[in-house]
C-alpha cells in the first residue's frame, strides 16, 4: 500500500498517526485495534484501509515518522562546520533526544524490528522500513568512512565495521536497560554519565586524532536539544518521513533532490 503523495492526504494521513499514538501512549500496543483508531479519528473503518492495510503498517509508520533520520539531512545542512566525527555521534543523541520527547518512540522502536511485527505489514511499507533501517546503518559507516578520509581517524574497513557494529549495539542495549524501568536504581548510575562514559569508552578503542571528550559530548547535546526546541514536531510528519525515502531512492524521478541520509 502506497504512501500518499499529495498534500490534503499526507495531512489525513498524519491526523491518523497523530491519533494513534494518542492511543498507544494511553492504552499500549497490545490494546491498540482499528476500531478505537477510527472512532478517535472521526471516521469508518474503510477510511482507514486507504492509508493502511493492517494494524503492523500503522506501527511501522508511526516509527519512521517519528525516526531520527527526518531530522539528520536537515541539522547537517545548517551546522556545516561539523566534523565527521560528531556526524557519527548525532544518530546517538538525536535518538536520545528523541525518546524524551516521545512516550511512544521507545516502544515503537523496540517493536517495530521485530520479525513477528513488520514482516505483517504491507510489501510497500516493509520495503520502506528496511531501507530506513539500513540507511540509519549507512549514516554511521558513510561518517566514519569521511573520519578516515579526513585524517580524523585511523582505521581499516574492518574496524569501521566492527565500530558501526559496536555503535549500533551500544545504542540498542542502553536504550533497551535504561527505558525499561526494571532494572534496580542499585545497578545503575545516572543515565546520562553512564551513557556518556560507555560510549567514549567504546569509541576509545579507535585511533582517532582528538578522543571523544566531556566538552565535545556536551556541546553537540546542547546543540541538538536547540534544534529540537525548535523543530521537532515539525519534522515529525508523513512529508518528512517521504522526503527521507525519497533521499534514498535517487533512481525515481519524482523524488525532489534532497541530501542523502549518508552525506
Amino acid at each position: 500500500m502506497k504512501c500518499p503523495t499529495e498534500a490534503l492526504p499526507m495531512i489525513r494521513c498524519n491526523q491518523i498517526l497523530d491519533a494513534a499514538e494518542q492511543l498507544i501512549e494511553s492504552q499500549g500496543i497490545v490494546s491498540f485495534k482499528f476500531s478505537q483508531l477510527a472512532k478517535e479519528v472521526g471516521c469508518s473503518t474503510g477510511t482507514l484501509y486507504k492509508f493502511f492495510e493492517r494494524k503492523e503498517d500503522v506501527l511501522v509508520c508511526l516509527f519512521l515518522r517519528s525516526a531520527t533520520s527526518n531530522h539528520l539531512p536537515i541539522f547537517i545542512d545548517k551546522h556545516p562546520e561539523l566534523t565527521a566525527q560528531e556526524k557519527v555521534l548525532l544518530p546517538i543523541l538525536f535518538t536520545f533526544e528523541t525518546i524524551k520527547r516521545s512516550k511512544s518512540f521507545f516502544t515503537l522502536r523496540s517493536v517495530s524490528v521485530n520479525t513477528m511485527v513488520w514482516q505483517l505489514a504491507s510489501d510497500e511499507k516493509v520495503e520502506r522500513f528496511k531501507k530506513r533501517i539500513n540507511a540509519f546503518w549507512e549514516w554511521f559507516t558513510a561518517s566514519l568512512h569521511e573520519a578516515v578520509d579526513k585524517g580524523e581517524l585511523d582505521a581499516t574497513p574492518l574496524q569501521i565495521k566492527e565500530l558501526v557494529q559496536g555503535i549500533a549495539f551500544y545504542l540498542t542495549g542502553s536504550l533497551t536497560q535504561f527505558e525499561s524501568e526494571l532494572i534496580a536504581p542499585e545497578y545503575l548510575s545516572n543515565r546520562r554519565e553512564t551513557c556518556y562514559r560507555h560510549l567514549s569508552k567504546l569509541m576509545a578503542q579507535y585511533r582517532w586524532k582528538k578522543p571523544l571528550n566531556q566538552a565535545l559530548f556536551d556541546s553537540l547535546e546542547a546543540q541538538t536539544t536547540k534544534f529540537f526546541d525548535k523543530h521537532y514536531r515539525e519534522h515529525m510528519t508523513c512529508a518528512a518521513c517521504s522526503a527521507s525515502a525519497c533521499s534514498q531512492e535517487r533512481d525515481e524521478s519524482h523524488c525532489p533532490p534532497l541530501q542523502r541520509l549518508a552525506g
